[in-house]
């Protein structure tokens, strides 16, 4: 994520600079050319980085069917017997858009979003909740 806002600074840092060109507000002077160029070479860094970022990271994980049921379970309980908010909150963090049409019903939503809360939902049943409050030296601090 930092390499892609730094990739999203630069175009925004060299939009700027065009747009006082083309408004006619400075000239393309010496100093100018060399600050469009280490932008440009900066943002070009930045994309290449992040570009071998994400092929390194787009290993393919495969999700075992069982976990993959027991999520949609799981998020089936949630729905149907869970707080509104949490519904709201859950909806709006893996679904982009719903379209309705005449035979169907499309969710659409980014797989990886997807992949990482059935992931994460495996890593909860399976090693059991991480919370306690053991520690806490007075039973009333959190009330």
């Amino acid at each position: 994520m930092a390499l892609q806002r730094e990739v999203i600074e630069a175009d925004e840092k060299l939009a700027r600079l065009y747009r006082l060109v083309e408004d006619g507000l400075t000239d393309l002077d010496p100093v100018l050319r060399d600050r469009l160029a280490s932008l440009k070479a900066t943002r070009d860094q930045a994309q290449a980085a992040l570009d071998r970022a994400k092929e390194s990271s787009a290993e393919t994980i495969q999700v075992d069917p069982a976990v993959l049921e027991r999520f949609g379970r799981t998020m089936q309980e949630h729905f149907t017997s869970g707080s509104v908010p949490f519904r709201k909150s859950y909806l709006q963090a893996i679904v982009e858009c719903i379209e309705v049409g005449d035979h169907q019903i499309r969710i659409k939503g980014s797989k990886e979003v997807l992949e990482q809360a059935v992931m994460a939902s495996r890593a909860a049943t399976g090693s059991g909740s991480q919370m306690s409050t053991k520690w806490r030296a007075r039973k009333d601090s959190n009330l």
